[in-house]
């Protein structure tokens, strides 16, 4: 099957308005009944397509919600930090009715995840982090730092189609799977200059490191050994913050293993869960 079908495949975007925090926020929900939900957060060069392969391989087995973060997808754009992304993300699953969840953050999205499981530890049941990190740290009078600004001027450069082929050949320079270079790619030309500034913002000022402690659900942490993204001494960091977490590597994948080796991204989700 091709990405193009696995695409198609996906639910729709729906809207939630959060009428507190003052943003909308776009989210693809395929609702199974009597089952825990999974919630997907997705990275920094995807959306919630991003979770496309996960849909299809869970859609027997569980009830899956995908957010667009602030400035991605349908949502938004937004100088919300990750704590304020965390109380709309709350509030958009008490509106559906998710009182409990499994929760699985990638990358940026697992800076979310962090948060959402030290935040409302009722909510989550488990947390899943994938190529993540507790952050950069930046106070939040800094400028947006100069690798985003520099994906900023590439984007008010280039076309949709190269911008996205640029982001992932710089994410996984070694990828010669086409089918997901085509699948990844297409999603990364639909960033643009508010997903940028959403979502590098929130990043760079977060630093979760007080806020681990409060982790208290089980948790597994998913590294890949060609991840040149996420430093092995950020993922250390984070690991060692986590102590009761279990650590999985998945071989001869970069930083998208979710789709790189989806087959045993999903294997290692399910057998957690």
């Amino acid at each position: 099957m091709s990405y193009f079908d696995i695409l198609n495949q996906l639910p729709n975007t729906d809207l939630y308005y959060d009428e507190e925090m003052e943003i909308s926020i776009s989210y693809r929900y395929k609702k199974k009944e009597k089952t825990i939900p999974i919630l997907f957060l997705h990275g920094f060069n995807g959306n919630s397509k991003s979770w496309a392969y996960q849909f299809k391989y869970f859609d027997d087995k569980h009830s899956i919600i995908a957010i667009d973060a602030p400035g991605f997808g349908k949502s938004d754009v937004s100088s919300m930090d990750m704590y304020d992304i965390a109380k709309v993300v709350m509030n958009l699953l008490k509106s559906l009715n998710i009182l409990e969840c499994y929760v699985v953050g990638h990358s940026m999205g697992g800076m979310l995840a962090q948060i959402m499981a030290s935040q409302y530890n009722a909510l989550v049941k488990k947390l899943i982090l994938s190529c993540t990190h507790k952050g950069y740290g930046m106070p939040s009078s800094k400028p947006l730092m100069e690798s985003y600004c520099k994906r900023l001027d590439e984007r008010k450069t280039l076309s949709d189609k190269d911008f996205g082929m640029l982001r992932i050949n710089r994410m996984l320079p070694g990828l010669k799977n086409k089918e997901i270079f085509n699948f990844l790619a297409s999603i990364s030309e639909e960033i643009n200059e508010g997903s940028i500034t959403s979502g590098g913002m929130a990043m760079q000022t977060l630093d979760t490191s007080n806020d681990l402690s409060k982790v208290t659900q089980e948790c597994m942490i998913i590294t890949a050994s060609e991840d040149i993204v996420v430093t092995k001494e950020r993922s250390s960091s984070l690991k060692n913050s986590i102590p009761h977490a279990i650590t999985r590597e998945l071989l001869d994948v970069g930083h998208a293993p979710y789709c790189e080796d989806h087959k045993a991204f999903n294997d290692l989700l399910e057998k957690f869960i």
